[in-house]
């Protein structure tokens, strides 16, 4: 009887504990105190593939009004961890986050716009956002809106200033920026056509283990652009791409080994 009694106490005890910490947790995203602590389990939730409770613990912070929580609730409703993803919902939150001046959350918006992902398509607030993002300091977005002027999207196609866009990115060791300037020397676009400034750009890029910058110098390797023509070291630049997640890279290291077969 007693250990029966004893039971239901331990039983009752545990459980009034883990209420009790629900609801502190609760607290913490809800309040200013506490938003280190919800990050910390935000953060947790996410690693531990837990993506109900992440989403619970944004939620609190993002309706408390907290920009990082209203831009990572955003971006979760992006992927398929819920379910299925939700664009509407996705901006909604972004939008929430940006109208704050978080720089993210506003290259995000942008993104939104760009493709008309859960809002209608409007390059011109595109083009907006992703300026509030740069005036905010953020340099993925000087860099995209390089590509979109590179590109001829959403804007009229102007390499110069793809090129002065590029170029903000790249002092500020952006590996893509970085990237793109060496394809703009490779290729002659805005430029002079200059291979060792092409390679020079990839260099950069490729140091810091930028993928696409391996698999661009390995091309300049295989057909002897700016450089004496070297298939092993093609091979070697290729595989490094590979490496890096190119699914480029990984076919150009095949198509290498056979022309090294067939040179032997």
């Amino acid at each position: 009887m007693k250990k029966s009694a004893l039971t239901i106490l331990l039983i009752a005890t545990f459980g009034l504990t883990a209420c009790s910490e629900q609801k502190i947790n609760e607290w913490a995203c809800g309040h200013e105190m506490g938003q280190t602590r919800c990050f910390n389990l935000s953060n947790q939730a996410y690693h531990a593939k837990e993506y109900d409770k992440l989403k619970k613990y944004l939620e609190i912070s993002a309706n408390y009004g907290n920009a990082k929580s209203q831009n990572a609730l955003g971006a979760l409703y992006e992927t398929d961890f819920l379910g299925v993803k939700n664009y509407q919902q996705a901006v909604y939150w972004h939008k929430k986050s940006a109208e704050q001046g978080y720089a993210d959350a506003q290259f995000a918006l942008g993104d939104k716009y760009e493709k008309g992902l859960g809002i209608e398509q409007d390059c011109n607030q595109a083009v907006a956002w992703y300026q509030k993002a740069i005036n905010a300091g953020h340099i993925q977005a000087q860099a995209h809106l390089g590509e979109l002027y590179e590109k001829g999207l959403c804007v009229p196609q102007d390499y110069k200033q793809a090129m002065e866009w590029y170029l903000k990115a790249a002092e500020q060791k952006l590996p893509v920026a970085q990237a793109r300037i060496g394809v703009l020397y490779d290729n002659g676009l805005g430029v002079e056509q200059d291979y060792a400034l092409a390679l020079q750009w990839y260099t950069l890029a490729a140091n810091q283990g930028y993928a696409p910058a391996q698999g661009s110098i390995g091309r300049m390797y295989e057909n002897g652009k700016g450089v004496e023509k070297n298939l092993i070291t093609a091979k070697e630049f290729y595989e490094k791409a590979c490496k890096g997640g190119s699914k480029t890279g990984c076919e150009d290291v095949e198509f290498i080994k056979k022309s090294l077969v067939q040179q032997d």
